[in-house]
Parts: structure tokens; C-alpha cells; sequence
């Protein structure tokens, strides 16, 4: 997915469009950094989630990886209300809170629903041009709901998501599956990292209530806040040089959480990070 914008100087409002990511909808109790499947199993074709070892080879190849790996989805949803970049990172504190006291609004919206699987999405514009300074962090709030759809093949033996985000060999059973995340840990957890991926960067996050204030209990989450290292580390800087900023949402390779048993017999797929691209023109 790409969402572009520009930045041209000879208009009075400049508009940039930031996404994020889709975060663990089941996270690892010690929250270790998740591998993606095409780094522990053989990839057959440029085809995502396609990969030549049989059910005994993937569980050996996840065992070290508690059975887990991050795949592709062929759908992503989620609503997305509020956008923008920071020159730090906007959650922090004891407890964690999150505040745009160093951040600008790129994007404000009642609600967009995105599909990031492969989709071009339009979103809205900013009202005005961002300051010139070097932006570390992005961040987005979206509802903590994802929409998701998707499948594995190993050895030839293809693997369905169904509607509940269980797992068949009946193609006729492909569908799409809805999840809430309410918590990141069995017990109600709202925050996550900030942690590195495998892909690049860390992911930090918090679920919120819906004036973005720290939830207080499962039931009280609306919203979920995620931030983002821009450019996995590398800051976006934007100083009057600067004509656009193209972003790419980067759902390949990541977007999909796929559970195996310890037989590798997949059994549960679910929303995993991805991260967006920022590159300056």
C-alpha cells in the first residue's frame, strides 16, 4: 500500500499522509521479538506464504520461535482516526501515557477504514504545513479492531482462514475474521514496547479509552495508539529543501501472525506489526 502527499512550497497548507501498523492481537508473555516465516522456512515462489516444508520440517524450524511467525495477510482493515510525526517518542511515563506535546497532526479523520493488504487508500489532508525539524517518531490511533483475511501453504497443503481466525483446509471455508485487542498479556496489559521487529525499527503502543487516555481495564479500551521509529531509526527530516514526503505502508512479510501446534499444523492467524517507509523529495 502507498499513500502519497506532497509538500509543495508554493502552497499555504501541505499535507502528509503517515501510517503505522497492526499490532499483536496474541503477544508472546515475554514479548520477544517475532520472526518472520520466510526467515525460518523455504520459500517456493515470489508468492507470500508459500514455502516447501512439510508439517514435521516447520515445526522444527519453529520451535526456537514458540511456534509463531509473521506471514502476509490478503486483507488488513482497520479505521484510523488521527495521524502525524514526533520529534520524540509520544508515549513514555510510569505509568505509560501518550502526549503530542512534541508532535504534529498530519491527518484527522471521524473514522477511515483502510484495507493496507495491496490497497491504495486515500486519506484526508493536513490543514497546515509541518515545522521544519527531524521527526523520530510517527504515530497513529485507530480503532482496536482489525478486519483480516489470509492463508498458508506448506508442502502443498494450503491452509484457510476462517471466520473465527481458526484455521482449515477447505478453501471453501476462506473468510474474513474480525479481532479486538484489549490487552497485550493474559492479564490486562495496556502497553507494548517499545520493541524491535524484525523487519527494522520498534513499535511502542497503548490502548486507550476514546480521549486517548490510558485505559483502565479491557472494557474501557476504544482506541489503540501505536508509534513507530520512522525509517526503522533513520529520522525524517523536513526543512525547507524538502518538495514531498511518499510513504509506504509495508504490510508483506508482517502483517499476519500465524500460530502452529508443535506438530506445525497451523491453528490460528491474527494481526502482527508492519511499519511504514517515509522517503523525502
Amino acid at each position: 500500500m502507498q499513500l502519497n502527499s506532497r509538500l509543495l512550497k508554493s502552497f499555504n497548507s501541505i499535507a502528509i499522509s503517515a501510517g503505522l501498523l497492526g499490532l499483536f492481537s496474541y503477544v508472546n508473555p515475554a514479548k520477544a521479538t517475532p520472526a518472520l516465516c520466510k526467515d525460518k522456512l523455504t520459500q517456493t515462489t515470489v508468492k507470500e506464504n508459500i514455502f516447501s516444508e512439510n508439517n514435521s520440517a516447520t515445526a522444527t524450524a519453529l520451535a526456537s520461535s514458540n511456534y509463531y511467525c509473521l506471514g502476509s495477510p490478503d486483507r488488513f482493515e482497520l479505521v484510523i482516526y488521527e495521524m502525524g510525526l514526533c520529534t520524540s517518542n509520544p508515549i513514555s511515563g510510569t505509568p505509560k501515557t501518550f502526549s503530542k506535546d512534541n508532535c504534529v497532526t498530519t491527518m484527522t479523520s471521524t473514522g477511515t477504514t483502510a484495507d493496507l493488504a495491496g490497497k491504495t487508500v486515500n486519506l484526508p489532508s493536513a490543514s497546515t504545513r509541518p515545522a521544519n525539524a527531524t521527526y523520530t517518531h510517527a504515530f497513529m490511533t485507530i480503532l482496536n479492531e482489525f478486519g483480516l483475511k489470509g492463508s498458508i501453504s506448506l508442502a502443498g497443503t494450503v491452509y484457510y482462514s476462517n471466520s473465527t481466525g481458526g484455521v482449515s483446509t477447505n478453501s471453501a471455508d476462506l473468510s474474513n475474521h474480525t479481532e479486538e485487542l484489549d490487552s497485550f498479556g493474559d492479564s490486562f496489559d495496556p502497553d507494548f514496547g517499545p520493541e524491535t521487529m524484525p523487519t527494522g525499527g520498534k513499535v511502542s503502543a497503548l490502548l486507550t479509552d476514546n480521549s486517548l487516555t490510558r485505559a483502565a481495564n479491557a472494557a474501557a479500551v476504544t482506541r489503540l495508539v501505536a508509534v513507530f521509529e520512522t525509517n526503522s531509526g533513520s529520522p525524517v527530516v523536513i526543512s525547507d529543501s524538502v518538495n514531498g514526503v511518499e510513504v509506504e505502508l509495508q504490510v508483506a512479510d508482517g502483517g499476519y501472525g500465524i500460530m502452529f501446534n508443535n506438530s506445525g499444523v497451523p491453528e490460528d492467524f491474527g494481526s502482527a506489526p508492519f511499519k511504514p517507509v517515509f522517503t523525502t523529495f
